[in-house]
């Protein structure tokens, strides 16, 4: 019976340890995947939606870890595309701090962009990208408040999780192929 016990205790000591190093990011439980982070002018974080092609001066894509800018180091699972737009493209944004006043959210909320926490709560959301708001609350067990955590969604919801290998979209004709 000891044995079995060790062999257990050990098997989840492995299991947490894997679980652990699966991942350097630091996330909620539902998050974006597979979808890069767009980021626009190196602070505003978005989407492509609104956009037109002629309004964009340069873009450049990420995809090493390693080679991130600090900034987005939490934020670039899925690699990140920085888009600089032309000067005289203008984009509504609100900051971290007035997304948090106009929820009336005064205590110390934690910030999420796709389910990734933001470390750096200085970038701006561009307001016509955001697709949801979710404010999480937390308790402990007496009913106490813990902490609150707000999740912005720039992604809407069939664009949150990556098509799987064999998977198919309701609105795929015959002949359709993914490529990655």
């Amino acid at each position: 019976m000891k044995k079995v016990i060790i062999i257990l205790l050990l098997s989840f000591k492995v299991a947490f340890v894997m679980a652990q190093s699966d991942t350097i990011y630091r996330h909620l439980a539902v998050m974006r995947e597979g979808a890069p982070l767009i980021v626009t002018n190196d602070n505003i974080i978005g989407n492509l939606d609104g956009i037109k092609p002629d309004e964009i001066d340069s873009i450049r894509v990420l995809k090493d870890h390693a080679t991130m800018p600090a900034r987005v180091k939490n934020l670039d699972k899925y690699g990140v595309i920085f888009v600089v737009l032309k000067k005289t493209v203008n984009i509504k944004t609100k900051s971290v701090k007035e997304i948090k006043a106009w929820l009336g959210v005064i205590n110390d909320a934690k910030f999420a962009v796709d389910g990734f926490l933001l470390e750096d709560e200085n970038w701006l959301i561009a307001t016509e990208a955001i697709r949801e708001i979710n404010v999480i609350k937390n308790k402990d067990i007496s009913g106490n408040l813990t902490n609150v955590v707000i999740n912005v969604w720039t992604l809407d919801p069939e664009g949150r999780k990556a098509l799987m290998p064999g998977k198919r979209l309701s609105t795929d004709k015959p002949g359709v192929i993914y490529i990655r």
